[in-house]
């Protein structure tokens, strides 16, 4: 199916925003369609009006404000947000946005909430927020561990989250979770529990840890009361271990943002948080393994992306849609064709110009040698039917590569037989074996 991404939305007022883009993508292994749709605006400013539009179309009486080019303040935000049913906006360091005003009045907003000292937030947007009618309230530590601090006094609860502070993605990847459970976020430095934290910490009977000991050390969960650990191998499969973990097994619609910039996960938490929705977290150009996995586990049939194609792209999305069964389909109909070193066409493959061949055939280009190819693979732990497996033959590291089909079996352009179909278990094979990779 070819599908065609609008790249330009409806216009709503004054601001060209895409809600639903009504995207279908069949994912063959589960049997179901995965229908996406997109939040955003020309910029992280405007998405984050786009948001509050869409979560709160009656308006609402306050309104967060975070700045959008420094996450630190805004981190410990979701929780608070969620439970003052308020959305929230962007604002630039010294000025607010001529299109947030305009959403200020569109909600008939009568509270602000500043997360942030002057330093973040200047005293000019709090003077604005005056003038436009609203009485204004900051959260300001003198670093950003007592601002979380602060906003924890607030949220309350027996429970707190802790997540490394110089770091954005394991507190928005647990941001919805928190906020919806009224948890509050609470920040650590990776060696050591800040003393603003400490004087706080003991408020709570039970902490659950988000993140690896390479974000937050061992050594800080001995001054932390119960503490859980939720890690992954990278920030993308941490997001899904909290998803596995913290939300129902069936998952009907989920979000999605990047992990490489904060702005569009923040504010798209806090919607999320309103419909008891976890964010699940992807590359901007290559949808993580990590995400894409979980999807199929979690069976989610709807999936709503925050941002435009230039923060999550369309082929990212995209491959959501591949359809495994036509690439083996397609690997299988080659069967017999011969062996030539070099070869890349139907006259004759070798290994990694017969995967050039099958993978080109549904859009997705490879290196062109073996060794080439893994390294730009994701590597998985178990081969699921359409990932590539590398062997250790002829010379030292990956040097032949077939795909795997499913039923423990690989099919391959062998030296000796062709392209032809194999047993993992093969006894030349299987001590040779080096590990998968996904390319899609």
């Amino acid at each position: 199916m070819t599908l065609n991404f609008m790249r330009k939305g409806l216009q709503l007022g004054f601001l060209t925003f895409l809600v639903t883009l009504g995207f279908v993508f069949l994912d063959t292994d589960r049997g179901h369609a995965v229908e996406i749709d997109r939040i955003y605006g020309q910029n992280r400013y405007e998405t984050s009006i786009h948001i509050s539009q869409k979560g709160w179309p009656d308006g609402a009486e306050t309104v967060i404000f975070a700045v959008g080019n420094n996450f630190p303040d805004a981190l410990a935000g979701v929780p608070l947000a969620h439970k003052l049913n308020a959305p929230m906006l962007l604002t630039d360091k010294n000025y607010l946005p001529v299109s947030v005003k305009k959403e200020i009045g569109r909600l008939n907003a009568k509270k602000a909430i500043l997360l942030g000292g002057s330093q973040v937030i200047s005293s000019k947007v709090e003077t604005e927020l005056d003038a436009l009618g609203l009485s204004v309230i900051r959260y300001a530590g003198k670093n950003r561990f007592e601002t979380a601090a602060q906003i924890a006094k607030e949220v309350g609860n027996g429970k707190a989250v802790i997540a490394n502070g110089y770091s954005f993605p394991d507190s928005l990847a647990i941001a919805s979770y928190a906020a919806n459970n009224q948890i509050p976020i609470l920040l650590t430095n990776k060696d050591n529990l800040p003393q603003e934290t400490k004087e706080v910490i003991g408020n709570f009977k039970d902490t659950l840890v988000i993140g690896g000991s390479a974000v937050v050390n061992d050594n800080v969960l001995g001054d932390l009361p119960n503490p859980e650990r939720i890690s992954g191998s990278d920030r993308y499969d941490t997001a899904a271990k909290i998803v596995e973990s913290l939300f129902e097994p069936t998952l009907e619609k989920s979000f999605m943002a990047t992990g490489e910039s904060f702005a569009d996960a923040l504010t798209g938490s806090v919607l999320a948080a309103k419909y008891n929705r976890p964010m699940i977290l992807t590359r901007s150009s290559n949808l993580s393994s990590s995400a894409y996995d979980l999807i199929q586990k979690k069976n989610v049939e709807r999936l709503t992306v925050i941002g435009g194609a230039g923060v999550v792209s369309d082929a990212a999305l995209s491959k959501l849609n591949l359809n495994v069964d036509k690439i083996i389909e397609t690997a299988k109909s080659l069967q017999g064709t011969k062996y030539v070193w070099g070869g890349t066409t139907t006259q004759g493959f070798d290994c990694s110009g017969y995967l050039n061949y099958v993978y080109d055939a549904h859009g997705i280009n490879l290196p062109r040698t073996t060794a080439d190819i893994w390294n730009s693979g994701i590597k998985v732990d178990k081969p699921q039917v359409g990932d590539i497996v590398f062997f250790e033959t002829y010379q030292p590291g990956p040097s032949h590569a077939g795909i795997y089909i499913g039923n423990n079996s690989f099919i391959h352009a062998s030296s000796s037989y062709g392209v032809t179909i194999t047993s993992m278990d093969n006894v030349y094979f299987k001590p040779r074996y080096l590990g998968a990779k996904r390319v899609f």
